[in-house]
């Protein structure tokens, strides 16, 4: 598909904020209705075809599929754009809120190695009730309005000097990659200890370095699609040979030791900055995206469990049925263990009501920070959420026996653990915060024609996926994806003499 084709389709795009208040009022019952609708129909056939659906819990988990749902139907109906950070998180959590807790009924899927209650359905039952609460808090805080009278314009963006500020600092990156080579032993010794082949243990105490060895990829790619935006807006397939080679590059210097994000999240991150650069993404496109994403997770998680044994299926010496059952890594575990929360947050608020476990208060968020200080001057490190959660899920003392659990509990999971019922609702306040903001910037970014915004907001829309993430992961998201490109585009704006962006004709954001 052509770049006309695209800009036409998103040229018909309706934006709600250029609707008339009664028009947008109007929509907004209809998104909301079809939303009901939808919804409890799908829950009363999936409740006819499965009588363990038949329970109470059904109904705190349909709200939780309204309530969310009604961003889904706004992207659906092209009320808002295809990266809209709203959008993301409404079409993300009617899986999220929704569905998984679902799927865990139906496929009898739940976290191994630990004791459930006595009745998950229950568990869950109770958990949504919670995020029912928490989203209802959620939507309040995205109806308020923006209180903003004049909106600031950004600064322009000194293109020289974010073209060397840029190489400078890929530069750089480029040399610690080099020197963690080197470390290493040379390729070979890199390739070992990334693939696991020998004690990861080495990679200890090497957090800042393979920060700033890991961040050139995204770099460099931001310079190029600045550079030639014009140029590459006719040329729709070397586009797709940059993502591609992005996608590749980045698997090498960060994905090789055992983390899906660090390889998914810069591609996404990338496509944002096509769509609003160069040229926009369709939705047909974005869709094709998603399930070659999709299909890269799970074979990733075979990798991130068998390492170097997944080659043996492209060999065809094994099935990758016999990797999926050995590693428990199937397709019920890349829905309900690496895109949903639902069951292990279900059992955080149980153990915090049946009193099993003690509230932590705090406690794990600053052992979350904590890796940011090196163990020179930080020795002796405070409990972190992989203390704390051991000892929720199997019992106090279990971490120092020596027993580890790396699960991830989400946003509302890690407040939960913290301080309760009462955390679990907070976090909704603290996502809803940072999707207005995302939101507000996300549509700035599409109406003015400063390059600044336009190279921030990708990196923002990533809000939308906060429910499945705990701190210490936000804060890696924000060192090693936000800080690099946000530094070298802040001083950009600050240094030297500033220039406007030069019109790309047809591909210029649209008024607003």
């Amino acid at each position: 598909m052509g770049a006309p084709a695209i800009l036409h389709r998103a040229a018909e795009e309706v934006r709600p904020e250029n609707v008339p208040t009664r028009q947008r009022s109007r929509d907004d019952a209809i998104s909301l209705g079809l939303a009901y609708l939808l919804v409890t129909s799908a829950s009363a056939i999936l409740a006819l075809v499965d009588p363990r659906l038949r329970h109470w819990f059904l109904l705190p988990v349909s709200a939780c599929g309204v309530l969310v749902g009604i961003d889904a139907i706004d992207w659906l109906r092209r009320r808002r754009d295809i990266f809209d950070p709203q959008a993301v998180l409404g079409l993300f959590g009617v899986h999220f809120f929704y569905l998984a807790p679902i799927l865990n009924v139906m496929l009898d899927h739940w976290p191994r190695y630990v004791i459930g209650p006595g009745d998950w359905r229950e568990a869950l039952g109770t958990m949504g009730m919670l995020n029912v609460v928490g989203l209802c808090v959620y939507r309040l805080i995205l109806l308020a309005p923006d209180r903003r009278r004049v909106a600031r314009r950004a600064r322009q963006l000194n293109l020289a000097a974010f073209y060397r500020l840029g190489l400078f600092a890929a530069g750089v990156s480029i040399l610690a990659f080099c020197g963690e080579v080197a470390l290493f032993g040379g390729l070979s010794g890199y390739l070992n200890a990334m693939t696991g082949a020998v004690d990861r243990s080495r990679l200890n105490g090497l957090g800042w370095l393979l920060v700033l060895a890991e961040t050139f990829p995204m770099l460099v790619f931001a310079l190029v699609v600045v550079r030639w935006r014009t140029a590459l807006a006719r040329r729709p397939a070397v586009i797709v040979v940059l993502l591609i080679g992005l996608a590749g590059t980045q698997f090498f210097v960060a994905g090789l030791r055992g983390s899906r994000s660090n390889t998914i999240w810069p591609v996404l991150i990338a496509l944002t900055l096509v769509h609003l650069l160069v040229v926009r993404i369709s939705r047909k496109q974005l869709c094709v995206f998603v399930m070659i994403v999709s299909v890269f997770m799970y074979v990733y998680g075979l990798y991130k469990s068998a390492g170097l044994e997944v080659l043996e299926a492209a060999r065809g010496t094994r099935s990758v049925e016999e990797l999926s059952a050995e590693t428990g890594r199937d397709v019920p575990a890349l829905l309900l263990g690496d895109l949903s929360r639902a069951d292990i947050q279900a059992l955080l608020l149980d153990r915090q009501l049946r009193g099993d476990a003690e509230l932590a208060y705090g406690v794990s968020y600053v052992g979350d920070v904590s890796f940011l200080v090196p163990n020179s001057i930080l020795p002796e490190r405070p409990r972190d959420k992989v203390a704390v959660g051991t000892d929720v899920l199997f019992g106090p003392g279990a971490f120092e026996s020596g027993i580890r659990s790396s699960r991830v509990y989400g946003l509302a999971g890690e407040a939960v653990m913290n301080f309760g019922p009462l955390g679990g609702v907070a976090s909704f306040a603290v996502l809803g915060l940072v999707v207005v903001f995302s939101r507000r910037y996300y549509a700035r970014a599409r109406q003015e024609a400063a390059l600044g915004p336009k190279l921030l907001a990708p990196m923002l829309w990533a809000g939308a996926f906060l429910p499945t993430a705990d701190l210490d992961n936000n804060l890696w998201f924000l060192i090693k994806l936000v800080l690099p490109l946000a530094g070298v585009v802040w001083l950009a704006s600050r240094i030297g003499p500033t220039r406007p962006a030069p019109a790309t004709g047809r591909h210029r954001a649209p008024a607003p």
